[in-house]
């Protein structure tokens, strides 16, 4: 059950139930507005799955916040590859992957090697519409990579500009960021630039 019925149902038995004892209709306006914030902050602090919503959550193609959050790990591949030998165990990378469905998703991994042209990693996240066999070792293209992140010892972060980019959509379409977010957001060290991109809607939203 999601939060919204949960919220009706509130607010009808309560409703109801002071009807019946002839509470006062402020009375049970308030005592409906009051159930409702109550619902309201059980489900953020116990059942709601931020990261889960947002690994569900449909992203348009040309969503500016996406595509700004690509071309900024693009712009920074080259100090990535000054970053990772000395990081080579903590890499990772976001790879653009064409399942057998004719489905084009974008993959995490970790970055065994990084060559020239050619990328090795292991890839961490499964595609979603992909049949067959998938074999988690893989020899990418350098230019399938769409993006880049590096833990460091300290626990924050580098890179990671699509995740960024997740966060505000998420954002966007709730009117609040959630607090368990900010809190993940406040480990970046390469935080995606605000601009105008950030309030607005893609063009077939």
């Amino acid at each position: 059950m999601t939060k919204l019925p949960l919220q009706v149902a509130t607010a009808v038995l309560l409703g109801l139930f002071l009807a019946r004892y002839g509470f006062h209709w402020t009375l049970r306006l308030i005592a409906v507005v009051l159930g409702l914030a109550c619902v309201h902050w059980l489900w953020q602090r116990f059942a709601f799955r931020p990261y889960d919503d947002l690994g569900a959550m449909p992203i348009e193609p040309d969503d500016p916040i996406m595509k700004q959050a690509v071309r900024r790990a693009k712009e920074t591949f080259d100090e990535f590859r000054k970053l990772y030998p000395a990081h080579h165990d903590r890499s990772m990378v976001k790879f653009s992957f064409q399942t057998d469905q004719g489905v084009i998703e974008n993959l995490w991994g970790d970055l065994v090697e990084l060559g020239v042209a050619y990328a090795n990693v292991y890839a961490r996240t499964l595609p979603a519409e992909h049949h067959g066999v998938f074999d988690r070792q893989r020899e990418i293209p350098v230019q399938t990579i769409v993006d880049w992140m590096i833990e460091l010892p300290d626990g924050t972060l580098r890179g990671g500009f699509t995740n960024q980019a997740l966060f505000k959509i998420f954002e966007r379409q709730e009117g609040c960021m959630h607090p368990k977010f900010e809190n993940h957001m406040r480990r970046f060290r390469d935080g995606l630039a605000s601009s105008d991109a950030d309030n607005s809607k893609p063009a077939n939203a």
